[in-house]
């Protein structure tokens, strides 16, 4: 699914010069992996995610996804494939507040052809998922932070991604609501979806079964995360 080689990010900090935010990145990610990229601030490790999802740009190597060339693709390209292949899950939510939850989760659909009816069925099964269809008329700010990550995560599946991508999706929740919404994205990859997580929390890493660990911006290690043991 996923193939990266050599991959550099640079950024312009001025006077000419520039940050190097990844080095040399290579990876794969086979379809139906649980893969956690972890590193301390600044490892380049959102940055990373960022490209993976076709939100930001590089310098030099090699990114293919899905078989496709991104580094080839224009603006236009890339956005389809971000709408078509790819769903996202972010630390701040990143909810419409003063509309309801349904309109939060349907908002994707919005941006292709679906007929408003199919909308509202999509979305209500998607809410079925993550154990929230009760609320879908209430507004966003009328939730827990534990519920606001549930409608994203409904958000981020509702048009049948292929990948999710998960940026810290537990960073601002408590260990009790953490563990839930991992729960919750381990049920969606047994469905069959791609899930990469972006934690510096080694709790929020073992819900995965891969861990790859950056340090200034290179991959420091990638290895293989042995099953938890729920009881």
């Amino acid at each position: 699914m996923i193939t990266i080689h050599d991959l550099d990010k640079f950024y312009p900090v001025g006077n000419g010069q520039r940050f190097q935010a990844l080095k040399k990145i290579h990876l794969q990610v086979d379809q139906g992996e649980f893969v956690a990229i972890c590193g301390k601030s600044g490892s380049g490790k959102s940055t990373l995610l960022n490209i993976i999802g076709c939100l930001d740009t590089f310098q030099s190597g090699e990114y293919t996804f899905l078989g496709q060339n991104v580094g080839k693709l224009n603006d236009q390209q890339a956005a389809a494939i971000r709408n078509r292949h790819i769903g996202f899950v972010l630390q701040d939510f990143s909810l419409i507040n003063n509309k309801s939850v349904l309109f939060n989760v349907m908002l994707p659909l919005y941006f292709g052809k679906t007929p408003y009816k199919k909308m509202k069925e999509m979305a209500l099964e998607a809410l079925e998922k993550v154990e929230l269809s009760s609320q879908a008329h209430k507004r966003a700010n009328q939730l827990s932070g534990g519920q606001r990550q549930r409608v994203a995560i409904a958000r981020a599946i509702i048009g049948n991604p292929e990948l999710i991508l998960a940026d810290e999706p537990t960073g601002a929740l408590d260990s009790e609501t953490s563990a839930k919404i991992m729960e919750l994205l381990r049920k969606r990859n047994e469905d069959g979806i791609t899930v990469l997580v972006v934690t510096h929390d080694d709790t929020v890493a073992g819900y995965c079964r891969r861990k790859i660990t950056l340090r200034d911006g290179a991959v420091l290690s990638d290895a293989p995360i042995p099953e938890l043991d729920k009881g």
